[in-house]
């Protein structure tokens, strides 16, 4: 396992649920963990006694090179809330994706050499992938309902697979949920050998995540996970 590891997006869901996995592991990263100014209280009561946290904007430089001092490893399960306003106008700005310039700058600074970053299958970084009807129309739906935050995760993945001299994965996510940690994951690309589902918890999620870290079968690569 990655001894010091960066978490981005460390106040959402996915977040918290790697925060609970990582340290509950028998030999637990060093885990820093970098939030939006003012929003401590969303962190686990008592979690800084553990954790070293930092405050700052995704496009703050000189605190993402603080928060990175050390770090070998980012994590960043940052992703897109739907909204009605990004519904109606049906905008395709993409500012955590845009964010993902200076992440990678940061990491360069401060020699960080790993990363993982969240997308989903509306990212496809092999022509040779073959989708399922039922893929297929799980996939078109975030395109016409949530066009803002499908072209954020487009832009995610496309970002961090471009950064060619670090060893980056993009794990592309089905529909998220709060299942158990022990389910067990399917990694692969699509295609008739595909055996993940549509459903993917985020504690396994992380587990997942933890174990790559070790395994390193996906570097440079872009895995589709799921339960199943």
């Amino acid at each position: 396992m990655s001894p010091s590891i960066l978490l981005l997006g460390a106040t959402g869901a996915s977040g918290l649920a790697f925060i609970q996995v990582a340290l509950s592991q028998p030999t637990p990263p060093k885990l820093t963990l970098y939030i939006r100014p003012g929003s401590r209280a969303k962190l686990p009561a008592g979690i800084e006694t553990q954790t070293r946290v930092v405050e700052g904007q995704l496009t703050d430089g000189d605190a993402l090179r603080e928060a990175m001092d050390g770090v070998d490893t980012v994590v960043s399960v940052l992703g897109a809330y739907p909204s009605l306003s990004g519904f109606l106008s049906r905008s395709t700005s993409t500012p955590i994706a845009d964010a993902f310039e200076g992440i990678i700058a940061a990491m360069r600074a401060t020699g960080a050499t790993r990363i993982f970053a969240l997308s989903t299958q509306s990212f496809s970084p092999d022509p040779a992938e073959t989708l399922s009807l039922k893929v297929w129309g799980y996939g078109l739906m975030p395109k016409i309902l949530v066009p803002q935050g499908n072209a954020e995760m487009v832009g995610i993945g496309e970002a961090v697979a471009a950064a060619s001299d670090l060893d980056w994965t993009v794990f592309r996510v089905p529909h998220l949920t709060d299942g158990a940690a022990d389910l067990p994951v399917f990694a692969g690309l699509l295609g008739p050998e595909y055996k993940g589902s549509l459903a993917l918890s985020r504690a396994s999620l992380a587990a997942w995540i933890l174990k790559e870290m070790e395994e390193r079968k996906w570097v440079k690569n872009a895995p589709v996970l799921g339960n199943y």
